[in-house]
């Protein structure tokens, strides 16, 4: 039986306690949730600022309340908000009908405000002006300034996540945005090493313009013999290459135009020509047959005759006595 008492007792204990702590609960959020009343007054007239929510926060409109309390008699101008707020955007207003209690005329005015990113949310002192009853002089009286607190959107601590996030933070580009950024690339790297061989082939001809046809040719010779074409068994394109070399040599010293003239052709042209000696116009004429039976008969040559071919083009044009002449005149002058 006591043991029942006990219980009893100890359940009417955790009943009370659970109604106190609601009690609590519920008076801690209509506390938090009641407006914020400002009131400023002189004699008769009062004006009252209901501010509902009383805490600015960026995702929620506040409803200001201007309440004006006066005698029926006495006409009190509601004051305008024009450039009295601080921090917010006046996003619409409406009056209410007025009322009559006691004698006394009650007025109110609802305006919607919008809060905006700012330091300081105010509503600045405004005149409230009325005639006085009999005398018709002008009276008024400042409202006080209101400074609303603000509350973030976050009102926890952020933590060390959101401080983290303010540095860069590298995005990964979409797979359609990656292949535009590569051809872009591709496309920049094109354009320079078209731009690179583009000038390094305008230099070769500014350079090859300033030689001399001595000098010209045995630079061409020289890269000839760089590109190793025999080491790379292209024979006939080595024999095409060599012979031009020499047909482009006598064209530019002689002014013959020997490039486009057969072998038969051009040693006719040579052999009558007094410029050339008929030692010359004999090497000329072996040089030429037998560099035509390796590039129209298909010959094969043994490495002393492409030895004996090089040695020929390039003993010719170092030992032309046209070209020799000319160089003797240059240094004299």
């Amino acid at each position: 039986m006591i043991m029942k008492r006990e219980s009893t007792l100890h359940l009417l204990v955790l009943l009370a306690a659970t109604l106190v702590l609601a009690a609590q609960a519920g008076s801690t959020d209509a506390t938090a949730t009641k407006p914020r009343v400002e009131e400023t007054s002189q004699g008769s007239v009062a004006v009252t600022f209901i501010f509902d929510p009383p805490v600015v926060r960026l995702d929620r409109d506040i409803l200001l309340t201007i309440r004006i309390n006066s005698p029926t008699n006495v006409n009190v101008k509601l004051p305008p908000l024009e450039n009295r707020v601080k921090g917010f955007v006046v996003a619409g207003s409406y009056d209410g009908q007025p009322v009559v209690r006691d004698g006394k005329s009650i007025r109110e005015r609802n305006v919607r405000l919008t809060p905006q990113i700012s330091p300081e949310y105010r509503i600045a002192p405004m005149a409230v002006t009325w005639k006085q009853p009999g005398t018709g002089l002008d009276q008024w009286f400042p409202t006080k300034p209101v400074v609303l607190a603000s509350e973030p959107l976050m009102p926890d601590d952020p933590g060390k996540s959101i401080a983290e996030a303010r540095g860069a933070l590298w995005i990964y580009p979409s797979l359609k945005g990656f292949i535009g950024y590569t051809l872009a690339l591709l496309g920049l790297a094109a354009l320079a090493y078209g731009a690179w061989r583009l000038f390094r082939k305008v230099r070769r001809a500014v350079q090859l313009r300033r030689m001399s046809p001595r000098e010209r040719a045995l630079f061409e010779l020289a890269e000839l013999m760089a590109k190793d074409l025999i080491g790379h068994a292209l024979v006939k394109e080595f024999y095409f290459e060599l012979t031009m070399i020499v047909r482009l040599y006598i064209e530019r010293a002689h002014a013959i135009r020997a490039p486009e003239q057969t072998t038969e052709e051009f040693l006719i042209i040579v052999s009558q020509d007094p410029r050339f000696s008929r030692d010359v116009v004999k090497r000329l004429r072996e040089f030429m047959q037998a560099a035509d039976l390796v590039k129209y008969a298909g010959m094969h040559p043994t490495q002393p005759s492409v030895d004996s071919a090089i040695a020929t083009a390039k003993t010719y044009i170092e030992t032309d006595e046209s070209q020799s002449n000319i160089s003797n005149l240059k240094s004299q002058i």
